[in-house]
């Protein structure tokens, strides 16, 4: 949600997630005119390396990797919102016969720090493809140009956002052939989502509406490029006591989602974790829910076929 743009510094912001306003939102509203979501870009890069850093020293990604593994082989994969490269790494120790792992973020910030964590060459021309204009409503658009670079060495990463139209990124999936696998790890959203014209066209006010839309695009595009037998691979955080009545709701969720689809949901693992102190904060401070254990939720979805 957008926060009061009318606070001091020390206040709580608005967000409701517990931190000052000078340590959440404040940057972001300060920004110069156009720069706003360069900034956020910025700002959820560097917290979110605290994240991803902390689920990768408790193994997090790998055991991710793991349950994506009963896909069968994979040859060739699209991660969606791919943030720093550590679902991707785990997916290459998973599967070093992989001849496509394909990374996808709106966030080159993000995505220079996933070449850099995976060891790749990407070409500045793949990361930087995104252009914000200023609408006269005030409100950012982006669009991405250019032609895609296909890796090398098995990792293509690059710059785009599956819920904005990119006709390079049909012509990469036309190049790589059918999906085995497409992974939805961790979606998040930086601190100006809201001050988009994406926004105010799905009408997203929240953090889950933003998760729902991007759910919902992956799956088409799993409907879409998917082979037979293949996998949507899904993970979404919850916090609960009784966490197996929480993963049973949530099959009940998705399995109602899929409804009409070739496709089924096959398994459900629930992941102990603990998050940082200092990175992105996944659930408010301010309700008692943050109290409550952290599982990463892992839903493994057969296309059938």
């Amino acid at each position: 949600m957008k926060p009061e743009q009318h606070l001091n510094p020390d206040d709580p912001c608005g967000c409701g997630n517990g931190k000052r306003y000078r340590d959440c939102h404040q940057r972001v509203f300060d920004a110069p005119e156009g720069e706003m979501l360069a900034i956020a870009r910025t700002i959820y890069a560097e917290e979110w390396a605290s994240n991803a850093s902390a689920y990768q020293a408790q193994g997090v990604y790998d055991i991710l990797s793991e349950h994506a593994a009963q896909a069968g082989d994979i040859r060739a994969l699209l991660d969606v919102g791919c943030g720093q490269g550590h679902g991707l790494a785990a997916l290459r120790r998973a599967f070093p016969a992989a001849a496509h792992l394909i990374g996808i973020d709106e966030n080159p910030d993000c995505l220079e720090a996933a070449a850099s964590l995976l060891a790749v060459h990407v070409p500045r021309s793949n990361i930087w493809r995104g252009r914000d204009e200023v609408l006269a409503s005030g409100r950012y658009v982006s669009t991405y140009h250019g032609s895609v670079q296909i890796g090398s060495d098995g990792i293509t990463l690059f710059q785009s956002d599956v819920v904005v139209r990119d006709s390079e990124i049909e012509r990469v999936l036309d190049t790589v052939g059918p999906l085995d696998a497409l992974t939805l790890w961790f979606s998040g959203v930086h601190k100006a989502r809201s001050a988009t014209e994406i926004a105010r066209h799905f009408e997203i006010k929240s953090d889950a509406d933003h998760r729902t839309l991007v759910e919902d695009r992956a799956l088409a595009i799993a409907g879409e490029r998917l082979r037979p037998r293949g996998v949507l691979h899904i993970v979404a955080r919850a916090g609960a006591i009784d966490i197996d009545r929480v993963a049973h709701d949530m099959r009940l969720d998705y399995s109602d989602w899929l409804k009409g689809t070739s496709f089924r949901v096959e398994s459900i693992r629930a992941i102990p974790y603990d998050e940082p102190a200092d990175g992105i904060v996944v659930r408010s401070k301010n309700s008692r829910v943050s109290a409550m254990p952290n599982y990463a939720i892992s839903v493994l979805i057969r296309r059938e076929g």
